[in-house]
């Protein structure tokens, strides 16, 4: 049983996962989060916990406190610092952790001039913000609007901070059962250009970092091409996972199969 998110989600991402999951007879329910609350629009009735939930972070914290065997997740291994212990090959190997709290001292320190650039991300992954390249200015002035309570979440968030680094192409690979399912390019010398990635040689290499060691045997790995070889740039829960220009339709058979093999 799949549990897929109506609400909050852009469509173009939706559709076509359902389109899938009714091609190939799967069942499935769509569901409504209410804002800044753990329930459904509509009370969700279910008699196991035999399932594969897709939607925002918000879905997959209620999935993991009602311990839905289709969250591919594990808290303890989908943060910053387990991923840079782990592997040597990450993008962003040498980040400052601190709270959002200690940001602020940090950054009001006059030795960060205002446009110095900073790339800065949640510790953890089920991200209470996405990463972001900004300036020492933007971060106060962030850090102030959190203080002042405009998120949904604290200044004891921790969060890593390190130096931008310099990318000339950027992939995402939904990796299913230490296999690579699809992929595609999403970012080139920093525009927004999609497309599916067919190239064997590039999967092959793709493949040989899936290889290593990763957080959950079935996950989502973004790619970095830079100056020095390929990176990981970061690793995300599936379940949370947007799509480019993927194979949706391999996505889909491919979880299912290995939920029903393995859960």
């Amino acid at each position: 049983m799949w549990i897929i998110q109506s609400n909050f989600l852009d469509t173009n991402q939706i559709t076509p996962l359902v389109e899938a999951l009714n091609e190939f007879d799967l069942p499935f329910k769509d569901v409504s989060v209410i804002p800044f609350s753990d329930e459904f629009a509509t009370p969700l009735e279910l008699d196991h916990q035999r399932v594969i939930p897709y939607g925002s972070t918000k879905l997959c914290k209620i999935a993991e406190q009602r311990g839905w065997t289709g969250l591919f997740y594990d808290r303890s291994t989908f943060n910053v610092g387990c991923w840079n212990q782990e592997r040597h090959d990450m993008l962003n190997s040498d980040p400052n952790i601190m709270t959002i709290r200690e940001a602020t001292s940090s950054f009001g320190d006059v030795d960060y001039p205002d446009d110095e650039e900073w790339f800065i991300r949640p510790y953890e992954d089920l991200k209470a913000f996405n990463g972001t390249v900004t300036n020492a200015k933007e971060i106060r002035n962030w850090v102030d609007s959190v203080e002042s309570g405009n998120f949904t979440f604290d200044d004891d968030t921790l969060v890593a901070i390190s130096v931008p680094k310099k990318i000339l192409k950027e992939w995402r690979y939904f990796i299913v059962d230490r296999k690579i399912v699809t992929g595609s390019s999403y970012r080139t010398k920093g525009l927004r250009l999609t497309s599916r990635e067919e190239d064997l040689d590039v999967l092959a290499e793709a493949q040989e970092l899936a290889d290593g060691w990763l957080p959950h045997e079935t996950c989502v790995m973004d790619v970095a091409l830079t100056e020095y070889g390929v990176k990981v740039i970061e690793f995300n829960c599936l379940n949370a996972s947007g799509f480019y220009y993927h194979d949706i339709r391999a996505f889909a058979k491919e979880v299912n199969s290995h939920f029903e093999r393995k859960y």
